[in-house]
């Protein structure tokens, strides 16, 4: 590992310093910059994320409500430009107390949070999804080389009565100046945030908690609070543009037209399951409209994951929300292999 992370930062192209996150960006970054007391940048970033992330399920978490919470590992611009190797300890450190919480039925989700000026005036570049990948494999070094447009997972363990399981976990990045790009619902204050969140390590942890009176309560409140975190990333954008939304004309799984209510795909200006994708991260043009013919709109971001459906090893959604058993030396290893995404129907 031969990272040196300050060139890259000292390299980045940057934004104009006057550039204008929106109010509710700016007041936090003049609460977190030139601090490294880690206490109060969770208190900012929690009162941010729940209030301004458009994720439902991120608001709760940050929140601690619903028995939604996360582990919060934050990382100062000092450790950024300190020694990769005593990094990279750090990250694998707080990785295994994530896993460890997880296990145990705390949390299901974790979120890195890269505090740096560097980072949060980073102009969207190859540059920066450079660093973005770079960071990334410090994260999850099984991963290497982290590469663009595609989609990486993670294993989130959880202790039940017949033993250990592990479920499937998205990850994405999240960074300043996401604001007002294609990828708009990404921005977030500080510079920049991987998260990870398991919505099957949830629902499991709800049904052994008593928070959901069965499986099937369980599956469709999940499935409400995912539909409604579709198509409200406006949020801080001035003619409150989401970069996602409810496609106009909905299909079922094979891609044939159905009614709305039984819609297995949503639409956006990006794949949301990719964890750098490069066609919005290098671009950093500003949307101020959504036309149905724009080349860049996707319309095969997946509703339909949150199911039951027992599904094959080699399927995308393997693991998603039916947990795969493991031994308890297994619940810090990470099986799931990255796979690129597919434009149409997932079957």
């Amino acid at each position: 590992m031969t990272y040196d992370l300050q060139f890259d930062l000292y390299n980045l192209p940057k934004v104009k310093e006057e550039f204008d996150f929106g109010s509710d960006i700016g007041d936090v970054h003049r609460s977190i910059f030139d601090t490294d007391d880690k206490d109060k940048i969770e208190r900012e970033l929690r009162k941010w994320v729940s209030k301004k992330q458009p994720c439902v399920f991120g608001k709760l978490a940050g929140a601690k409500r619903a028995m939604l919470d996360f582990h919060l590992t934050i990382v100062t611009e000092r450790q950024l430009h300190g020694n990769a190797f005593e990094l990279f300890d750090y990250l694998q450190s707080e990785r295994i107390c994530f896993k460890e919480s997880a296990a145990n039925g705390l949390r299901s989700a974790h979120l890195i949070f890269f505090v740096s000026r560097a980072l949060a005036f980073a102009a969207p570049s190859k540059k920066f999804a450079i660093l973005q990948a770079k960071l990334c494999e410090l994260q999850f070094p099984e991963c290497r080389p982290v590469l663009n447009d595609r989609i990486y997972t993670e294993a989130v363990p959880l202790k039940r009565e017949t033993g250990f399981e592990i479920f499937k976990a998205g990850i994405n990045i999240f960074y300043s100046t996401a604001h007002l790009k294609r990828n708009h619902d990404r921005r977030v204050p500080g510079g920049l945030l991987i998260s990870v969140n398991a919505p099957g390590h949830y629902l499991a942890l709800g049904l052994d908690k008593g928070k959901f009176d069965d499986l099937d309560i369980g599956l469709s409140q999940i499935k409400n609070l995912t539909l409604k975190s579709v198509g409200v990333g406006g949020i801080s954008h001035p003619q409150e543009i989401s970069t996602t939304w409810h496609s106009r004309q909905t299909v079922d799984r094979e891609g044939r037209l159905c009614d709305k209510s039984q819609s297995a795909y949503y639409s956006g200006f990006y794949h949301t399951d990719v964890l750098i994708p490069s066609v919005a991260t290098h671009d950093a043009r500003w949307i101020n409209s959504v036309v149905d013919d724009d080349p860049c709109i996707f319309n095969w971001n997946v509703l339909f994951y949150v199911t039951l459906e027992e599904f094959s090893p080699g399927h995308p959604y393997f693991g998603e929300f039916i947990g795969i058993p493991v031994e308890p030396e297994a619940i810090y290893f990470n099986p799931f292999p990255p796979r690129l995404p597919k434009t149409g129907p997932i079957t």
